[in-house]
């Protein structure tokens, strides 16, 4: 079942995301192992990209992934890229991480399959032949969504894929490629952040079990799972369940 954690706000709460991303980050090059991450877009992450940027020196041995991208050129507005490299890449100096970008632009299935087969090439397969992300944070919609993975779509009931396309977005730009439930499941970690009130319910709902209406529901069932929280965001989820 997935962990709750709960910070007093959404600076404390991009905080504690930045500082579990560095000691994965960390751990892997002990290891002497390339650490594979695949990371969120949208407005909430930026803050935990910022202060990433502040507490990572060495790269090396790091790859960026996307949990999902829209389909637009890489200076677009909406492009998730864009943000990731205003927020985290810009700030690093030099010594950059390999940042594996959905080579926008293209048509959705083209993106799709590109970045699919990406995947497969750099990141090491399990025992059931999905790559295994080190770390996947993915954000949540206040209709329940996740990556691109929207309410009762088809995208939901795919397996054995790694990248979908994605034609119906119900916000703009409908067109998006998305990594699958299947290569989620698959990471070692997931985090979901999600702050501010109007993420109150979908938490809530995420908690409550699986329901193809909230997408980010079907990974709830997950250990591996940390859904990451500021007060106004948990604000219907009882003491009981918080960390």
């Amino acid at each position: 079942m997935a962990r709750v954690t709960v910070l007093d706000d959404a600076a404390g709460a991009a905080a504690y995301v930045a500082q579990k991303l560095a000691g994965t980050i960390a751990a892997g090059q002990r290891a002497g192992r390339t650490v594979h991450i695949a990371l969120a877009g949208g407005s909430t992450p930026r803050a935990a990209y910022e202060r990433l940027a502040e507490l990572i020196e060495d790269w090396s041995g790091v790859e960026l992934w996307f949990s999902d991208e829209r389909a637009v050129g890489p200076d677009d507005p909406d492009s998730n890229e864009r943000m990731v490299r205003e927020s985290l890449f810009q700030r690093v100096g030099t010594a950059q991480p390999r940042i594996n970008r959905v080579p926008t632009p293209g048509t959705a299935e083209e993106l799709a399959a590109a970045y699919a087969r990406e995947l497969r090439e750099r990141v090491p397969a399990g025992p059931d032949g999905m790559p295994v992300l080190d770390v996947a944070l993915l954000g949540l919609g206040e209709d329940g969504h996740t990556a691109s993975l929207f309410p009762h779509a088809p995208t939901l009931d795919v397996r054995g894929e790694l990248v979908l396309p994605v034609h119906d977005a119900p916000k703009p730009p409908p067109d998006r490629v998305t990594l699958t439930l299947d290569v989620l499941r698959a990471a070692r970690s997931l985090m979901i952040l999600a702050t501010g009130a109007g993420k109150a319910e979908p938490a809530a709902k995420l908690l409550a079990g699986p329901d193809r209406a909230t997408p980010a529901s079907l990974l709830a069932d997950l250990p591996a799972l940390e859904l990451v929280l500021d007060e106004a965001g948990a604000a219907r989820i009882p003491p009981e369940q918080r960390a």
